[in-house]
């Protein structure tokens, strides 16, 4: 389809491919075709040419503002994001599933040295995270095969292992991931129900040398705590959340 082609360009501008021959070669269509498809997309701003370089256009940025304005729950939640982050050191993210991956739709950085490479619109696949494992437990089981059916060879668990963390999601509404997404990197997660048609994940996150002692099991408790006051906050509460702050100073 012409649409699938077209799309295929601009996710290989932002990619950092740039020429048009480059483009040709990468997207595997006839350089005719592709001059083409460029050229409208350039004529309606999604895309810019600057002398014979392309690049993302303005027309991108308006639309992702306006998908952000549909998200406006997300300043609501950024306090207790921030309050999450101090308590923690850790960084704390909010993530909603997209097809089989997730994308994050908020990143705040706790106050440490290493930090993990994340930003808003980040997309990593599903069952590599912990946001990920939490929101697929959540969806009804009989889909949970959909979403590990290409496993990499050399990937650290099993699709056995990784049922079973969507079953344990399922039953407590946690997740954890130890160098799946990122070699060195770790977190832990849980999710709310932000309306009838969405469910968004919070997580702590953070490098691994920072989750030793089984610290990382331990912020299990405090991650659903995060979830339970990010709906309460939603619903315009204020909950008194109680915390066991045995995991959380072992982290500082």
């Amino acid at each position: 389809m012409v649409l699938e082609k077209a799309i295929r360009l601009v996710d290989l501008v932002a990619e950092g491919v740039e020429t048009l021959s480059a483009l040709a070669t990468a997207s595997g269509m006839s350089r005719s075709t592709t001059h083409r498809l460029l050229a409208t997309l350039v004529e309606h701003n999604y895309l810019l040419l600057e002398g014979k370089k392309y690049g993302l256009g303005y027309r991108l940025l308006e639309l992702g503002e306006a998908k952000r304005r549909n998200l406006n729950f997300l300043d609501a939640l950024r306090p207790v994001l921030n309050k999450y982050a101090t308590l923690t050191n850790d960084t704390i993210h909010l993530a909603v599933l997209d097809g089989k991956d997730i994308v994050l739709l908020d990143r705040v950085f706790g106050d440490r040295q290493l930090r993990i490479n994340s930003f808003p619109g980040l997309r990593n696949t599903a069952y590599m995270t912990a946001v990920g494992k939490v929101l697929i437990g959540n969806l009804p089981q009989k889909q949970w095969q959909t979403f590990i059916d290409k496993i990499p060879a050399d990937y650290p668990r099993t699709a056995e292992d990784i049922m079973a963390d969507f079953k344990n999601a399922q039953r407590n509404n946690v997740a954890i991931d130890i160098d799946e997404c990122n070699f060195g990197t770790c977190g832990v997660a849980s999710s709310f129900q932000v309306n009838d048609r969405l469910r968004v994940a919070c997580s702590i996150n953070g490098a691994t040398v920072y989750f030793s002692n089984n610290r990382l099991q331990e912020l299990g408790a405090v991650a659903k705590r995060m979830a339970i006051e990010l709906r309460a906050t939603l619903d315009g509460q204020m909950p008194n959340v109680e915390f066991d702050t045995k995991a959380v100073i072992s982290a500082r």
